[in-house]
């Protein structure tokens, strides 16, 4: 018995050596854990909006999944690691995580996004985004978003605002955004020419440094152009500086419309009654949304364990749905390939091939067919304090550069 064991360990080992089977099938069977990295901003300028938030999404995501049995068995680790916003640390970071071949990264800041979209492409390794910029999204490669394109969403909101207008003529439109990617994110060529379809004048476009604590003369210069809306896309202390702004430049009673790190009910519970109507997009479920079983227990959780509400907020929705979407992702490999098989190609494979995603039952989700990120999202409203559905989840329409078309 012991010389036929021996001769069997040879026998594997030569078939090794000369490459004839793999140590991957030598090693058949499941991992004992699953890690599932993630690099983003925990201490730096984002850390109390998306840090702090995010780490306590995946913790939940993580004890919420394990608890049912994890992956097909396996338990699962998510872990993110902190590039305090600094695109340096997110490349050596990056580095060090492809050397270990996962099958899939989460970069959460779009930043970071446009500057290894070339290297998860050539590393072939799957990034998951939480939204990104045309510079990510097209032309198409490795990195998917479960929110769909920031130019998609906004042109969303100009469906809402073109048919809830009760008045007749166009409509007189101002934006005033931070400058940086995500201030400029929604703005494209595409999305010129269907402002105009709509029938949308656009009077002023103004822009402020992001971390300014004040934009009253840029909205002293929009109150000038009589805007009939206005519209920013704007995140954390951003959200808080331009409607003070508003308010200072007399524009307090206009309609004020937000892309989806803006209109938060935890943004609006600091903001106060500023932000009270303030309409935008979400892509991702709300606090409110307590007919969806998951939902009901997260809130049911916070409650029972004590915990800030604020801590609910967007970032936490959406890391949520992303950390679903990726296990989604993942699973549906494993049950293709098996373990033995489960790599970032593998992925790949999975991801581009047109399916609906259940993520939990968190939101309807699916990848759009010709591009790498989800296609629904919905209006919401901050009603006392609260972000409240006012339509129904629908695809967004279609802003991708023409020549993707």
């Amino acid at each position: 018995m012991k010389r036929r064991i021996g001769l069997t360990v040879l026998l594997v080992g030569i078939l090794v050596g000369y490459g004839l089977i793999s140590k991957g099938e030598v090693q058949a069977g499941p991992p004992q854990e699953l890690v599932i990295n993630h690099i983003g901003d925990i201490t730096g300028p984002y850390a109390a909006t998306i840090g702090v938030r995010g780490v306590m999404a995946c913790k939940d995501v993580q004890d919420y999944i394990n608890s049912r049995g994890g992956i097909k068995g396996v338990k699962v680790k998510i872990v993110i690691h902190d590039t305090r916003n600094k695109r340096d640390v997110a490349i050596a970071k990056y580095t060090e995580l492809a050397a270990q071949k996962p099958p899939i990264l989460v970069i959460q800041q779009v930043a970071d996004q446009e500057v290894l979209k070339e290297r998860l492409a050539e590393d072939k390794i799957p990034g998951f985004g939480v939204g990104g910029t045309d510079k990510v999204n097209w032309p198409p490669g490795w990195v998917f978003q479960s929110s769909p394109p920031y130019t998609d969403q906004f042109a969303l909101f100009l469906d809402w605002l073109r048919s809830d207008w009760k008045k007749t003529g166009k409509i007189r439109l101002a934006f005033v955004n931070p400058d940086y990617q995500y201030g400029r994110s929604h703005l494209t060529p595409e999305v010129e020419e269907y402002i105009k379809k709509k029938g949308i004048d656009v009077v002023a476009n103004e822009f402020f440094p992001p971390f300014d604590l004040d934009a009253t003369t840029q909205f002293t210069r929009v109150a000038a152009a009589k805007p009939d809306a206005i519209f920013s896309m704007t995140i954390a202390t951003q959200v808080k500086v331009a409607l003070k702004g508003a308010e200072a430049a007399g524009l307090k009673g206009v309609l004020y419309g937000m892309g989806p790190w803006g209109v938060d009910a935890a943004t609006a519970r600091g903001t106060g009654e500023l932000m009270e109507g303030v309409v935008g997009i979400s892509p991702t479920w709300v606090p409110s949304d307590t007919t969806v079983p998951l939902v009901k227990d997260i809130v049911a959780k916070f409650e029972a364990e004590k915990r800030n509400k604020d801590d609910m907020n967007v970032a936490y929705s959406i890391l949520w749905l992303t950390n679903a979407a990726v296990i989604e992702a993942i699973t549906k490999t494993v049950d293709r390939v098996g373990w033995d098989k489960l790599s970032g190609e593998e992925v790949y494979k999975t991801m581009v091939t047109p399916a609906d995603y259940k993520t939990m039952g968190l939101a309807p989700f699916k990848f759009s067919p010709k591009g790498r990120c989800s296609v629904n999202a919905r209006i919401v409203k901050i009603t006392k304090g609260e972000t409240v559905a006012i339509s129904d989840w629908q695809p967004c329409p279609d802003m991708r550069p023409a020549q993707y078309k």
